[in-house]
């Protein structure tokens, strides 16, 4: 280094000490900077506690990596960009790469080392300026490379260490940085091969209401071979390592169904029609070519929020969607390897657990993390068991982080890197965990993973490359004998906040009792809309927020379609009012089938709401109507007053259940009816003979008082009668 260079470093060390105070990352010291020289390893011993890295001048993106994993021979080139987001032209910049020349001893510390400040590896080599050491501010990428010789890092076991690369100015100030792993392998040392089972999600969110009708387009976008399970697919397509699919059956109906003209009907808003989906058409093809060779469970359909359903009395629900589970063998061709229950979020309750057993599931696809093993040194394997309402069940337990891991945004160069060489290095680290004794690891990403193409295929690849890896199928492992003591720690009570809660499902519980109804009008026996009320119990709905929005929205939506399916079978007629001239007649009325494709049973009820002025005689009680059909039928009246009088015309389904209002028909009466006529002639009798009674004892009472006596009413007067003298003694004593 010249006189100008040890100058500017020794100025460097001097600003770098008394900022530590300012900035959260260790200062080396001014000697190890004067010393280093390109590709000399610096020892220390790695940090007890490292902060994560602060909002920083420079975006720092790692792009590429010529090797992954290193050995003493390797001259590992990293390559990146950098954007000056700090709005003015910044000075003097210089990066470096930084490491930890020991191997992470725990996944534990390897977790924390992915949060360091990559100023906190105490390994350096010697700056390198950017450029002429000047990035002008702008959003325009400023690109970076390094070239470091392995074999001069001083590392020696294998497994994973972390590295870095730091930028920083004239004054020794970072300026961004970035931490990463590699994995070396050194020429000699001997390990058992860790197994990996992958389980690939071809799953979705919900995006139908009734079978004819989407909620969005967007499934045709992701089936695209540049879309979401487009690219799930090719990375499958381009690697011959087996791997097992996970298949929601309500996702291959969705594609199906686009094969055809379909509706996109989103809440709110006028329906469209799209043309058929040459996107769906295409991928289907493609899956079932692709997993041909690769074995397959089912999900219940619509891959339904088990959990909620059994906590709220709707196991029912989870019954009909084990039902529906048929469809994916249909498209597929050929059954499932294995009934393999994976309940949502990897995790569920020992009830739940039992109910599926019941419905058929053999094992379950559960997180470790629900599962204390009986030793915490190191990561057990995969298979254990577990016990549920129904009996011992075996468990395949998926890793969380490095789900987690390859679960997370891959879709940018800088992310994809990191995310490759976090799962190069937690393989590693299991597998140097234990190197003598090979053990079984599964990895599930979430259920609408969402990878960059390459990526997937790369984490297949490696697995079927690496030294330290090979593939596993995971019906296999369901079926292993072999299981790892671990007992199940319950369902935590922070899952159950993300399931669909219980406000919601009784709604859905009110709507499917309208639909399970109704279908059983229908000839022959059909259950159409089963599919439809899975869909709003779907897992997909799980999490609250917008989530949730749109859960109800396409929840009320079905409502609606559902009530309009109904008012399709109907009475109808011109008028409600009907005028009824005598005391009998006719009423004809209309029952209506608009279903286009469907034939209907009914009873049908009408009901006086006040026999006594008004009797319905024989009617058509039962009939069967075709599609678009309207056959008129009529019942006999009989009145027995005049005025108005309310008849309801039921239509009942062949059970005797109602699955819509009546309809009311008001009918006037001017008439007479024979009960009627009885009345009023027995009331004109009656008053007929007290008129004339009265008449009588009027004209004897005048004949009377024209005698003279004045009786009243022309009756004789009282007789005088003798006095009694026992009653009067004063008088019988005057009179002797």
């Amino acid at each position: 280094m010249d006189g100008y260079g040890l100058r500017v470093w020794r100025r460097a060390a001097v600003v770098a000490v008394l900022s530590s105070c300012v900035i959260a990352v260790p200062a080396p010291a001014p000697q190890r900077y004067a010393s280093a020289s390109a590709n000399s390893p610096e020892s220390a011993a790695p940090p007890a506690a490292a902060p994560r890295q602060a909002q920083t001048p420079l975006e720092l993106v790692l792009t590429d990596m010529s090797e992954r994993t290193v050995t003493p021979r390797t001259n590992l080139t990293i390559k990146g960009h950098v954007v000056n987001r700090s709005g003015r032209p910044l000075t003097g910049v210089h990066y470096r790469f930084r490491y930890l020349p020991q191997r992470m001893s725990s996944r534990g510390q390897l977790a924390q080392a992915a949060k360091w400040n990559v100023g906190s590896l105490p390994g350096l080599t010697a700056p390198k300026p950017l450029g002429n050491g000047t990035v002008p501010a702008g959003n325009t990428p400023v690109p970076w490379q390094l070239t470091v010789r392995a074999g001069n890092l001083g590392l020696r076991d294998f497994g994973a260490y972390p590295i870095g690369v730091e930028f920083f100015n004239a004054a020794g100030q970072q300026l961004a940085g970035q931490v990463t792993f590699m994995v070396w392998r050194p020429p000699t040392g001997r390990y058992q091969r860790t197994s990996i089972g992958w389980v690939w999600p071809v799953t979705d969110r919900t995006r139908r209401t009734t079978d004819h009708s989407f909620l969005d387009d967007g499934l045709d976008r992701e089936l695209a071979p540049t879309g979401r399970l487009g690219g799930v697919v090719t990375a499958a397509e381009k690697t011959g390592t087996p791997l097992t699919w996970a298949v929601d059956p309500a996702l291959l109906d969705d594609a199906q169904a686009m094969t055809r003209p379909y509706t996109v009907r989103p809440p709110h808003r006028d329906p469209a029609g799209r043309p058929a989906s040459q996107n769906a058409r295409t991928w289907l093809d493609r899956f079932k070519k692709t997993s041909a060779g690769d074995p397959y469970f089912v999900l219940p359909y619509a891959d339904v929020d088990a959990e909620a359903l059994v906590r709220n009395g709707m196991g029912r629900q989870l019954e009909i969607s084990y039902k529906h589970m048929d469809l994916a063998r249909q498209v597929l061709g050929r059954p499932p390897a294995a009934k393999v229950g994976w309940p949502a979020e990897g995790a569920a309750s020992t009830r739940t657990l039992g109910r599926m057993a019941q419905l058929g599931t053999e094992s379950f696809l559960m997180s470790s993390a629900l599962f204390q093993p009986a030793q915490t040194t190191f990561t057990p394997g995969s298979p254990t068991t577990v016990r549920t309402s129904a009996g011992q069940r075996n468990v395949v337990t998926y890793d969380p982080v490095l789900s987690d891991v390859v679960s997370a945004g891959t879709r940018t160069p800088g992310t994809r890197l990191l995310a490759e060489q976090r799962f190069l290095a937690e393989t590693a680290m299991i597998t140097a965990e234990l190197p003598l004794q090979g053990r079984t690891i599964v990895i599930a990403p979430a259920r609408r993973w969402n990878p960059d193409p390459l990526f997937a295929e790369n984490l297949l690849r490696w697995t079927q490359e690496l030294p330290w890896l090979r593939p596993a199928r995971v019906d296999r492992i369901a079926q292993a004998r072999r299981r790892e003591p671990m007992t199940f720690t319950g369902y935590p009570s922070a899952y159950q906040a993300q399931e669909l809660g219980r406000t919601y499902l009784r709604e859905v519980k009110r709507i499917a009792g309208r639909a399970g109804t109704f279908s059983t009008v229908f000839q022959p026996a059909a259950w159409p809309y089963e599919r439809a009320v899975l869909r709003t119990v779907s897992g997909s709905w799980r999490g609250g927020g917008t989530r949730a929005r749109r859960a109800r929205a396409a929840r009320d939506l079905f409502g609606d379609l559902l009530d309009k399916e109904i008012d399709k079978v109907r009475v109808s007629r011109r008028g409600d009012t009907v005028q009824l001239a005598g005391r009998t007649g006719r009423v004809p009325f209309t029952i209506t089938n608009g279903l286009p494709d469907r034939t209907v049973r009914l009873q049908v009820k009408i009901t006086s709401r006040i026999p006594a002025r008004l009797q319905i005689g024989e009617y058509t009680r039962t009939i069967e109507v075709g599609p678009n059909e309207s056959p008129s039928i009529d019942f006999e009246v009989e009145s027995y007053a005049q005025g108005a009088a309310l008849v309801d015309i039921e239509l009942l389904t062949p059970q005797g259940k109602p699955f819509r209002p009546a309809h009311t028909l008001r009918i006037n009466t001017t008439g007479y009816g024979p009960v009627a006529l009885l009345i009023t002639g027995g009331s004109l009798a009656v008053l007929f003979v007290g008129v004339g009674f009265r008449a009588m004892r009027a004209r004897r009472r005048n004949k009377m008082e024209a005698a003279g006596d004045g009786s009243p009413g022309g009756e004789p007067p009282w007789p005088d009668e003798p006095a009694d003298p026992a009653e009067h003694p004063a008088e019988r004593s005057a009179d002797s």
